[in-house]
């Protein structure tokens, strides 16, 4: 084709589609195109041969994930070409890969030691708490078993004083 650029209208009317069809392929095979400074597509003839191709493949009955924008003379070597990446951009992306998954585990790593600090800081803090409890009862405890040891032998010399009161006041009474 001698033009450079093609509107959407155009190649709708070349193709016999809705020009929002146009736009919708565009869009959905990522096709090459330019949005002028009115907003209207310009796709360059390498686009507008695909897009006949779409639409050869629509007609054939296809539906949009099976078409296939290789020929079909020009599939077999398409394949092959995609199907050939080299072993060094492959390597690359692995260890890119494994670097991310080395930072990735080390940051769980952090955050699990994060969490288990925490955790460990906020059970010493408990622990604290109840062990001053427990002073607190061990005093109270002692302070009333004093009492009641100082009340009993108080008690018991009451106990004693009246027992010879008593005798005397046996002997005496009439």
């Amino acid at each position: 084709m001698g033009k450079k650029s093609w509107k959407t209208r155009e190649i709708a009317k070349a193709i016999h589609v809705n020009p929002s069809t146009v736009q919708r392929w565009i869009k959905y095979f990522n096709l090459a195109h330019k949005v002028n400074s009115n907003g209207h597509f310009e796709m360059p003839n390498e686009t507008y041969d695909q897009l006949k191709i779409i639409n050869a493949q629509m007609k054939q009955g296809k539906k949009l994930s099976e078409v296939c924008l290789v020929e079909e003379d020009k599939v077999g070597t398409q394949s092959k070409k995609v199907a050939m990446i080299p072993a060094i951009q492959v390597e690359k992306k692995m260890e890119e890969l494994l670097n991310q998954l080395d930072q990735l585990e080390r940051k769980v790593r952090n955050k699990a030691d994060d969490v288990v600090e925490y955790q460990i800081l906020h059970q010493r803090k408990e622990i604290n708490e109840l062990n001053q409890i427990i002073t607190q009862l061990s005093t109270r405890i002692n302070i009333l078993e004093d009492q009641l040891v100082n009340k009993s032998t108080s008690s018991a010399a009451l106990n004693e004083s009246s027992g010879k009161k008593r005798r005397l006041a046996g002997i005496f009474s009439f």
